[in-house]
């Protein structure tokens, strides 16, 4: 339901727990990107952004059994056959434990490419996905 959700970037640095915490509290959840369209709204978020370089957290998370793959907002497994966008290689759980999703790793043009990390690294923010009838007057960055 991509034209329902408004995607917000905030620059607020925590780890992927604090993350979901903060969407939640602020009446939203960690994005989920299950099209084309919302990768689209999540990488126009992070433009609007004020750090082109940051990496955030979005809903994507493979905690409690390795290697399966779910959007915690939505309490949803990823779609057998469903969209993804990981960076070439980079669903390999290199160092076991990388069970929560970022975007903004990669140079252009890989920019909104998915990769794996550690869910208690701190990264430079996270992005929340809204009710489009939500108040957005927090909306581009917070920090």
């Amino acid at each position: 339901m991509v034209m329902n959700q408004v995607y917000v970037a905030f620059l607020h640095p925590l780890n992927f727990f604090e993350s979901w915490q903060e969407c939640n509290i602020n009446g939203g959840y960690l994005a989920s990107i299950e099209s084309p369209a919302e990768q689209a709204l999540v990488e126009k978020a992070m433009a609007k952004a004020r750090n082109q370089t940051a990496v955030y957290y979005v809903g994507g998370t493979a905690i409690g059994r390795d290697g399966r793959w779910m959007w915690i907002g939505l309490n949803k497994e990823f779609a057998h056959r469903g969209y993804r966008n990981f960076y070439h290689d980079e669903l390999n759980n290199i160092s076991r434990g990388q069970n929560c999703l970022t975007v903004g790793n990669w140079d252009k043009p890989n920019r909104g490419k998915w990769d794996e990390l550690e869910c208690t690294t701190k990264v430079d923010g996270y992005i929340c996905a809204f009710p489009a009838a939500a108040d957005s007057a927090f909306v581009d960055a917070r920090g």
